[in-house]
């Protein structure tokens, strides 16, 4: 390296070097499950921020957050790759040899990645406590270090310095032996990027607007959150689900002993606890499986023991009190209607609870601890609700927000009302913003844990602009509650209305 060299050319060898490794870090993720570096730096933000400003980021961006996030991060990680290769530039420059510094930012990558944005994610050092296991963390830790080490060393040591290469080739070189490199691993990301964008591990259920919901909806259009970049991609080879803790006799159990068991099948609504006032982040299936209690009598509870921790695939943790795991409907499912989960939505093994929002309904879950306190899990550490008990929801479907109808004209008005297991026993509907009520017909839901669809016909007596509200009473004849509150920490809460213009009828 010539020591006229530019800073400028020793920051975009290091940042290139970051970029690649970026791609080979996602690349191992998603072939072999080694932990994400942006992941946990994402975890360990979203543990550190104040849960208001929390609250008021998620609202705002919605389902651009993950995306812009992971962008974020990446382009934090190829800063830094960039300050490093000032710095490289520089020790080559006061004579250090190539290897002392392909030696020196090996280690000190590996360091960073294992020991350092590790334990801080929550993972242990090395990934001690990550389902991937600390050898698969520190080999993927060092492939990725090393790719960050070799381009930079090799862009340090390549023709800069050769006096016999005129400038012209000498760019036309670095272009051929970086550039290409840097713009294919640049819109790798970029896909990657999208690809998030469109999953944005928040996805909406999916119905016809201005239609009502089917009462169980397919599996192509059911809401999927995650909290990963990269969702796990469990192998049956060497899966099993273990239970242990306070119990009598801790047990391993393999994918074809579970199926093997006397199942059930129950139609059960899942809503995200994100879900806002009005909003499609709720859906329902038919789930198979077979009833916790029965696994946990088999096991031997202790009477000390008080809660289940619950692990998953993808370093997850949540807890259910004992009461809500000895309920009769609190299944461990494989199956979504009629086929094996998708991997979405926790193949091999999930839990379903009911009348808990779903963060609480583990996926990819892998281990059960028994335990005589209570514990906080992922989402309870960053401020949401360790009880997370469903609210009382009604949602307007039909007509569509800002549509319209016919004066004079009968016009269907429906949507859905859910209480979690407390079912719903009454819905009304106002056309006049709240001030008057009238009783919809609810249609007898397809089991006691689900939402009902609701009608009611309206045929408004004149033109102009009308708002429309319902609320929904549950089956223990509690009022939904009225008050407007954002899903941080417990659950949204407020009557969801929409605008309504209603046309003249034409003469």
């Amino acid at each position: 390296m010539a020591p006229g060299t530019p800073a400028r050319s020793t920051f975009s060898t290091g940042a290139l070097a970051a970029l690649l490794a970026a791609v080979v870090m996602l690349v191992l993720a998603a072939l072999f499950g080694v932990p994400v570096a942006p992941q946990l730096v994402a975890d360990r933000l979203t543990a550190l921020v104040p849960v208001g400003v929390f609250s008021a980021v998620l609202a705002g961006l919605e389902s651009a957050a993950k995306p812009l996030v992971f962008g974020g991060v990446v382009v934090g990680q190829v800063l830094l790759g960039g300050l490093l290769g000032v710095a490289a530039g520089r020790a080559v420059r006061r004579g250090i040899s190539p290897l002392a510094i392909f030696a020196g930012l090996l280690v000190a990558a590996w360091v960073v990645l294992a020991l350092v944005i590790a334990p801080a994610g929550g993972i242990g050092p090395v990934g001690a406590t990550s389902t991937a296991g600390v050898a698969a963390t520190a080999i993927g830790d060092a492939v990725e270090a090393l790719v960050f080490a070799g381009v930079v060393t090799l862009g340090l040591t390549s023709t800069e310095g050769d006096p016999a290469v005129d400038p012209g080739r000498r760019r036309l070189l670095r272009l051929a032996a970086f550039g290409v490199p840097g713009a294919l691993a640049a819109a790798y990301l970029a896909r990657f990027g999208v690809s998030l964008a469109q999953k944005s591990g928040v996805t909406p259920a999916s119905h016809a607007s201005g239609q009502l919901v089917s009462p169980i909806t397919r599996t192509a259009d059911f809401y999927v959150v995650s909290k990963n970049f990269i969702d796990p991609t469990v192998s049956l080879n060497g899966w099993q689900l273990s239970v242990s803790g306070k119990i009598d006799h801790p047990q391993t159990y393999q994918y074809d002993q579970l199926r093997a068991r006397p199942s059930v099948q129950r139609v059960t609504t899942l809503e995200c606890i994100s879900n806002d006032v009005g909003g499609n982040y709720m859906s329902t299936g038919q789930w198979t499986g077979f009833a916790l209690r029965d696994l946990l009598a088999e096991v031997g509870l202790q009477p000390s023991a008080s809660h289940l921790v619950l692990r998953a695939a993808d370093d997850y943790s949540d807890s259910i009190p004992l009461v809500a795991a000895m309920h009769p409907y609190t299944m461990l499912v494989y199956d979504l209607n009629g086929a094996p989960l998708p991997n979405e939505h926790g193949y091999p093994l999930r839990l379903i609870v009911p009348g808990i929002f779903g963060m609480k309904n583990a996926k990819w879950l892998k281990s059960i601890e028994a335990i005589n306190t209570d514990y906080s899990g992922y989402w309870q550490q960053r401020g949401w609700s360790n009880v997370a008990t469903v609210q009382t929801m009604s949602r307007i479907d039909v007509p569509t927000d800002s549509g319209s109808v016919t004066a004079g004209t009968a016009a269907m008005v429906g949507g859905v009302a859910f209480a979690g297991d407390r079912g719903i026993s009454r819905v009304e509907l106002s056309t006049d913003g709240g001030h008057t009520w009238g009783a919809a017909d609810i249609q007898p839901p397809p089991s006691s844990l689900t939402w009902v669809i609701w009608t009611r016909s309206w045929t408004p007596a004149k033109a102009g602009d009308y708002t429309l509200v319902v609320r929904a009473w549950d089956g223990k004849g509690t009022p939904q509650d009225a008050n407007d509150q954002d899903p941080l920490p417990d659950g949204a809460t407020g009557l969801h209305r929409i605008g309504v213009s209603v046309k003249a009828a034409s003469a």
